[in-house]
């Protein structure tokens, strides 16, 4: 377990350093235990560890039949669907919210279903009418460099202008967030303190960096050197991982590197995004799996407390070709919509459930890099509330019954963990207004219209 120890770290502190050409560099520690108190259940003042957020978003749905556990309880009384099958590693921090339904309806289902699964409330002049989920959260969970950071793997654009489908992440009305899809981008943001601004642009910190012929974390070794002084054994294993991961980041990013242009072309919104890994609309999983790593080390260090990440966008035309010979195809148009099948345990649509488990395994890369960050007693992920949803429940007819609604994570002890709740017919929204105030929003309703909610999921929250 934790000690105090006579010399102590501010959770604030960084390693610092500067580049041959000028350029500040700091680089976020995880939490240690030299900042804890005895218990590691608290910073050594008697602050609360932090608490972490993300709404982690899948275009177009699943099959109710095949994701839906059988069994409702806790632990062993439950086992996980075929479709929820990815995420074993994750099941003991792993809530299934089954049978909500979105009461706003269908009418143009994409739009209106990312609406109404984020905000609780519906579409209007081609934008959310509400503020999202996520930025709720970031209004009373503050703290970090960034108040929120949007981040996805796929901009595989889906028809139509509103703004919700190409995001799920809103400040209010027309006021969106739109996703960060370049992992160089998203990097040099986190790892290097360069804003994009999301007006457009160009910023060339990454090509500065390799002229120098020198790591980040390079930069900072005599600043760490002297943090490590401090550190006993354990802290020193933790501080190595961090700067390991961030190292592989690095690592994986310099081979995914184009050789033109010079500079990193920043896109101005996900949908006109011009550089992005992501080319042929395939959603790759190097992709997901280095936008992953990004922002379970944002969240961990403290970067941001508040996140958005967008494997593929609602209504996405996304090709998973890397996925089976069979899946060269358009996922929306033609796998969900008009593959012949059902939504039962026989008779499915074979080509969409391989999509859906492949969005989960994506799911679960994230979700287990928060589950192997150590932080004080306990993970980072027992601290992290990951909530997942879509833009409809079952695709093909764009379903409005059975949503898809995952929490991940144990935000603090307000979840539990490792059950399945059932609630027929409940409120879609009632989750919203569970998590908001899962993180002290104090909030008595939430949405708009037939989206208001005006109670939470009986019985999920610990109070």
């Amino acid at each position: 377990m934790p000690t105090k120890r006579s010399a102590q770290l501010s959770r604030r502190s960084v390693l610092r350093g500067a580049l041959a050409t000028g350029t500040a560099i700091s680089v976020p520690l995880p939490l240690l235990d030299i900042m804890l108190n005895n218990n590691g259940t608290a910073f050594a003042q008697g602050t609360p560890l932090p608490k972490r957020y993300c709404t982690w978003f899948f275009g177009n749905g699943i099959i109710p039949s095949l994701w839906n556990p059988a069994a409702t309880g806790m632990g062993a009384a439950w086992t996980l669907s075929e479709e929820l099958a990815p995420l074993a590693a994750v099941k003991p921090w792993l809530t299934v919210v089954s049978g909500l339904k979105n009461m706003i309806g269908n009418a143009s289902p994409h739009p209106m279903g990312s609406a109404a699964a984020t905000t609780g409330g519906g579409v209007a002049n081609n934008s959310a009418e509400l503020a999202s989920i996520d930025q709720i959260v970031a209004g009373v969970n503050k703290g970090g460099s960034f108040p929120s950071l949007e981040i996805g793997c796929s901009n595989a654009t889906p028809n139509g202008p509103e703004n919700t489908l190409h995001t799920c992440s809103h400040r209010g009305p027309a006021a969106p967030n739109y996703p960060e899809f370049d992992p160089h981008a998203a990097f040099t943001r986190m790892f290097m303190g360069v804003s994009t601004g999301g007006t457009g642009g160009t910023v060339d910190q990454m090509t500065k960096l390799n002229q120098a012929k020198k790591s980040i974390l390079d930069t900072c070794l005599a600043d760490g050197a002297e943090v490590n002084a401090l550190l006993g054994a354990k802290d020193k294993s933790r501080l190595a991982d961090h700067l390991e991961a961030i190292r592989q980041i690095e690592a994986r990013l310099t081979t995914m590197a184009p050789t033109t242009p010079s500079t990193i072309a920043i896109p101005p919104d996900p949908a006109t995004a011009g550089v992005t890994k992501d080319t042929k609309s395939e959603a790759p999983m190097k992709v997901n799996d280095a936008m992953a790593q990004m922002l379970a080390v944002a969240l961990a260090s403290g970067i941001t407390k508040n996140a958005t990440f967008m494997f593929t966008l609602p209504a996405a035309h996304v090709y998973y070709r890397s996925v089976a010979s069979d899946m060269n195809a358009d996922f929306h148009d033609t796998i969900a919509h008009t593959d012949a099948g059902n939504d039962a345990t026989m008779n499915y649509q074979t080509r969409y459930h391989k999509g859906i488990i492949y969005a989960m395994q994506g799911l679960n890369t994230f979700a287990s890099q928060l589950s192997k960050m150590t932080e004080g007693a306990g993970t980072v992920l027992d601290n992290t509330l990951i909530y997942v949803t879509s833009c409809t429940a079952y695709g093909k007819p764009h379903g409005t019954t059975d949503w898809p609604v995952l929490m991940i994570g144990k935000a603090g002890g307000a979840l539990r963990g490792d059950q399945h709740m059932k609630f027929p017919n409940g409120n879609l929204s009632s989750a919203l207004l569970t998590i908001a105030n899962a993180f002290g929003a104090n909030l008595k309703t939430i949405g708009k219209g037939a989206g208001t909610a005006t109670t939470e999921l009986s019985g999920l929250r610990v109070v």
